[in-house]
This record gives C-alpha cells, structure tokens and sequence, in this order.
C-alpha cells in the first residue's frame, strides 16, 4: 500500500475501485485501515480510501498533542493531495468522532456522513479513563498513543454538528458499552438532515457485528449512485 505526505506526515493509505462516489473510512483508536478489509467489498459500487490515522498503523506522527482538528486536516490534505474534491466520509468510534469534526470544518469535501458507533462529546468519567490509559502510553514510552488517548479525552461538537447540512446515517449498538447509544441521539438531534437506527444487543464494533448495519448503509447509501 502507498504513501504519501500530507499535512506534514507520511500518510499510509489504500485506494480501491471505480466507482464515481468515494467513501473515506476512518478507523478507531489503536486499529489501522485494514479494519476496513472485509466492509468495502459490501459497497462495490464506490471508490474506497482507507488510511491509517496519524500515530496509528504505519502513518507518521509528530511530537507534540493532537486533536480532532489535526487529524480533520490531516484527511483534508490527503484528499487534496489525492484529487479527491469531496467524498461521502464514515468514521467508526474515534473515527466517527474525526468524521464529525472534518464535515465541520472541511463541508465542501463532504457528501454525506455515515457515523458507527461513535459521540460527539465525551463525559467525566470516560475523559478520566482516557486520560488514564495516556499516562499509561506515556510511561511505556509511546507517546503517539499517549497524545491519541488525551486527544480523545477531550471534545465537544454538539453546538458546530447544527451547521451541518450534509445527509447523515448514525448507526449504534444498543448495548455498545463504549460509546452508549444515547450519545447518538445526541448526534441525531445536532445534525438536520440525519436518520438514526439503534441495534438492539449490538456492541461497540456494529460493522463487524451485525450485518444488518452494513445491509442500512448500502440502502441510504443509494441516494449517491
């Protein structure tokens, strides 16, 4: 799989099929874009980029904190970089969560926002666990990890997600014990023009769980093709 820099980092990436729509899928905390391997094949009518997110898989990082906006600019680059002007943009858990701040601050790159298991705010007592696990990174002396986990322990998008115009599909287990599905009603609520479907008995990884959600996507999905 390629590389290229963007942004200031070398960016791992895989890019796949001839559709004339592309999905971005961005990965969670601690995975690498090989996590998408078995979803894409479900969508053969798109084009697929896939890329290891900054400090994650075999991207580069830089010392030094991160954020929701660093990695949202990170996709913007590689995008450009790549002569993809806009793309339908899905993120799974952190993922979801860097899709959320890229459609914010990038809105002429995206189509149409396809969230797995994710929030848009994080609350008292994950933030400590985070920050936790941080320190943890730190003391093993992984510090790309480290910044990842304090990145993640800190943010709020509910007030921007209400400028958002693009379509959206949030889609959560009911019994995902890491991002709970209240958290995506909260998105629903934020984002106008968004649908909701909550899968009861489902946990944190819905992509790979329940097979009903990819069978939810590719429907909405048909708006594009």
């Amino acid at each position: 799989m390629p590389f290229i820099t963007a942004n200031g980092i070398s960016q791992h990436y895989e890019l796949a099929g001839d559709g004339q729509h592309t999905i971005v899928w961005i990965h969670g905390i601690g995975s690498r874009l090989e996590t998408w391997a078995t979803t894409t094949p479900g969508f053969p009518a798109f084009r697929h980029l896939t890329y290891d997110v900054r400090g994650m898989g075999e991207s580069g990082h830089e010392e030094g904190p991160v954020s929701l906006a660093t990695w949202a600019r990170d996709l913007d680059t590689l995008m450009e970089a790549l002569g993809i002007r806009s793309a339908i943009v899905a993120g799974h858990s952190m993922g979801g969560a860097i899709a959320q701040r890229f459609t914010i601050d990038f809105p002429h790159r995206v189509e149409g926002l396809l969230l797995f298991a994710t929030s848009s705010r994080v609350g008292g007592a994950l933030a400590a666990g985070w920050l936790k696990r941080a320190a943890e990174f730190e003391a093993e002396g992984n510090r790309a990890m480290a910044e990842t986990n304090r990145a993640v322990a800190a943010y709020r998008m509910d007030e921007d997600l209400k400028r958002i115009t693009a379509p959206a599909l949030i889609l959560v287990g009911g019994d995902d014990p890491q991002t709970p599905p209240g958290g995506s009603v909260i998105i629903s609520r934020c984002i106008p023009n968004s649908e909701l479907e909550i899968f009861p008995g489902i946990g944190h990884s819905i992509y790979r769980e329940e097979p009903k959600s990819i069978d939810r996507a590719r429907h909405w999905l048909t708006r594009f093709q």
